[in-house]
Parts: C-alpha cells; structure tokens; sequence
C-alpha cells in the first residue's frame, strides 16, 4: 500500500471526491495563509503587449500571422534593468521563446547581460524539450506536471525524467545556492525531502493580482516603459522580477481557480522556499499507523466503524457499501492529517478501492477455506 500510494502521487488526475477534499481543506486554511510580501515582488504583464510576425508551415513556408511579445519593448525594459544601480534579486520571464523575430538580435544583447535571469522552456506534445531559441541564457522547464492527459493544474511535478529540472526549482537553487537531486518518488532539495510530484500550497491566488489593496497587481509592460529610467530602477531594485500573460493567453484551471501560468510557477516556487511539502520519518510513521489498522481491517470480520455503518443503514443497504466507506473515511481522515502536518494529500479514493478490493478477497478466500 505504500509503494501504492507514492505510484498514485505521481499521477497527474484526481478523482472527483478528490477535488473537493482537497478544495474543501485549502479553502478551511485560507484564514492561516502566509501570503508573502507583495515588496518582494514585480509582477509585468505582456498579455497587451503584442506583435505580428510571419506564421510558416512545417516546410517553412509563411501561412499567415501569429501573435507573439513585443520583443522590442521586452529589450527596451531589459536594457533599462541591466542599468539600475541595484538590480533585481532575480528575473523570471515566463514567454514561450520559440519563433524567431526581427528584434532578437537586440533582445538577446541584454539578455545575455543579465547575471539572474531565467527563460521559460516546454516540452511538446512528443515528449521533447523544446529550449527557448536564445540558447546562452538559462532556462528552466515551465510546464506543469508533464504527461497528463486531462485538463486542469492539479499537481506540480520538480524533476522530469530524473534530470530536467523544473524553472521554480531551479530559481531556489540559484538564489540559496543549494543542489537538489531526485530519488525515486522524492526531491532532497538541500536537507529536507519532498514528493516530485505534489499538490502545491498557493500562497498568492489570482485574485490577489485583481485586488488593489493586497499591492499585487501587474503593470503592464508598455506602461511602464512610459516612467522614467530612475523610476524604474527604484521599482525593480532587489525584488524578484515575473514577466509574463498574468490576465488572458495563459490562463490554467487548478484545484482553486483559474489561476495565470507566471502566478503558477511562482507558488511553486514559494511552496519550495518555505518547505510547503515535508516527508520525513513521522510522516512515514504516520502512514504505516493508519495502513496497519487498515489491514487488520481487511482480515478482521466487522470491525468498529463498519458495525456502526450497519446500525445507522441498516445491513440490507450497507451490505456492499460498509466496507468501502470505513476505508474511504478513514484515509480521509489520514489525508486530512497529512495535509494539516506535511502539506500532503493523500489519494484517497482509489486507495479506498485497494483496501476494499482486499477486504473482499480476503473474505472470499475465507469461505473457500470453510
């Protein structure tokens, strides 16, 4: 059950009955966030700052336009910022990198100035990594968890196949200078041990970047190319710099909202910082716990809380139904420990289906033996 429950956590769906558990949980602690301080933070959108260039076939033959950032403006401010007497503490541009432009050759003169910055990169729909066409800069995987086939963020994944490390990861290893590697289902990132694969705690939602009073809210790229070179500089100084679509072309339903790629990466990047996700050996301690009176379950003939089921229903209606849902509950009690302790949920529906599926057989095999 427990090489279950880690294979489970690496899946990128959820159940239904899933979704809201861990909706329902989220949304309790809402009153405990720890959204950070929006100082620490520049957040420029580029949704509104746009150009045209020539959309070619695969035999590279123009069929049309395509929209993509203004890279003119994106060097503009860029060139701003490799002046500012305190430059930015890092620089994360969350742009998709992989046409080419007329205005690359002045974009990729200041990127290439720029000691702390990081480019978005995809993995396409065959599997391969497609790196940002300005291959001097650094960059890191900007997708979510890779490989799922249904819509939605639900979990985040770190390192993909062992090796690529994902952008938020990377960004924490350059500004604490730490080393993450992978083993197995878990990340050692520094001294502590995380899931690779784990349901992220949002510590700023998108509605944040809408409220005026909460200091989030993007400026866009082009009115901020109206202030003064001064003003910007004052503006960027030793603060984390996200650039990106904050409002319409990448936007992506999650277990809270409809949240924007850049806030996404960057509440993976928090939930890292502040070791959201923790395993260690309690939390191990505390599986094995709720798995061991699980199986004494599975083998024992009416325990406790299924007796108490048959009293409220009855044994005609909780004759199927009793077993499965002394395990669904308790796992999600056992999830909402996880959560509350570590920040971990647990799948529990489908791993109520594997403790079922045991109970029966167990009390098929005993009959046989009768």
């Amino acid at each position: 059950m427990m090489v279950l429950t880690f294979y489970l956590m690496k899946l990128p769906w959820l159940a239904s009955d899933e979704k809201f558990l861990i909706w329902s949980t989220t949304f309790l602690d809402f009153s405990n966030r720890e959204r950070p301080e929006s100082e620490e933070f520049v957040f420029i959108n580029t949704s509104s700052d746009l150009e045209l260039i020539d959309k070619v076939d695969e035999f590279g033959f123009p069929v049309g336009n395509q929209a993509i950032t203004d890279r003119q403006k994106l060097a503009q401010l860029l060139k701003v910022i490799n002046e500012c007497p305190e430059p930015p503490a890092y620089t994360i541009i969350d742009i998709h990198f992989v046409d080419s432009s007329a205005n690359d050759t002045q974009l990729s003169l200041e990127l290439y100035q720029m000691e702390k910055v990081i480019l978005s990169a995809h993995i396409n729909e065959h599997g391969d990594l497609e790196p940002p066409i300005f291959d001097q800069a650094d960059f890191g995987i900007s997708d979510y968890l890779i490989g799922t086939a249904f819509d939605g963020i639900y979990k985040y994944q770190l390192i993909f196949r062992d090796t690529a490390k994902l952008l938020p990861l990377k960004v924490h290893e350059h500004l604490t200078s730490t080393t993450s590697r992978k083993w197995g289902p878990f990340v050692k990132i520094g001294t502590s041990w995380t899931m690779n694969n784990f349901i992220m705690n949002y510590r700023i939602l998108q509605k944040d970047i809408y409220d005026q009073e909460a200091g989030f809210n993007p400026v866009n790229l082009g009115e901020l190319l109206y202030l003064s070179d001064e003003d910007i500089h004052e503006f960027v100084a030793g603060k984390i710099i996200v650039i990106g679509d904050f409002f319409e072309n990448d936007m992506h339903e999650t277990v809270l909202e409809i949240t924007a790629g850049p806030l996404i990466l960057l509440n993976a990047f928090l939930t890292i910082k502040h070791c959201d996700t923790v395993v260690n050996f309690w939390f191990f301690l505390l599986l094995a716990a709720a798995y061991a009176y699980m199986s004494y379950m599975a083998f024992a003939k009416d325990d406790i809380i299924e007796r108490r089921i048959n009293k409220l229903v009855g044994k005609r209606f909780s004759r199927y139904l009793a077993g499965f849902a002394s395990y669904f509950l308790l796992l999600t009690f056992t999830s909402l420990c996880t959560y509350l302790f570590f920040n971990i949920h647990l799948n529990v529906f489908f791993l109520a289906i594997a403790f079922y599926t045991i109970d029966v057989l167990t009390g098929l095999i005993k009959i046989d033996l009768t």
